[in-house]
């Protein structure tokens, strides 16, 4: 049961600390879909794409191509310039968007 007990706390542990070291970065780039990646498109082709199944990306400013883990955040910006503060994991090339704006102004 010792052991157990440990193990648990241990485990709480190393669950917090990783959450603490997950920085959030603001970022600069486009809502596109995964069928096309960096290339821009329009809201309407971004749109009729995700719709058919392609997956909503964020490209930044250096045309690196993200996935979003909460696709549901970015919407209404399909084609859009956007800025976002995001968490970002690099190892699995993905971000999870906190906040999202037109290009513009946050």
């Amino acid at each position: 049961m010792k052991h157990l007990a440990l193990l648990l706390a241990l485990g709480s542990m190393t669950a917090f600390a990783g959450a603490q070291t997950a920085k959030t970065h603001k970022l600069t780039g486009w809502i596109g879909e995964s069928k096309c990646g960096a290339t821009m498109h329009t809201p309407a082709c971004v749109t009729k794409c995700v719709n058919a199944g392609a997956k909503p990306v964020f490209v930044d400013s250096k045309n690196k191509v993200w996935a979003i883990d909460n696709t549901d955040a970015v919407t209404d910006y399909y084609g859009a310039k956007v800025r976002v503060v995001a968490t970002v994991d690099s190892d699995s090339n993905s971000i999870h968007v906190d906040k999202v704006r037109k290009d513009g102004g946050m």
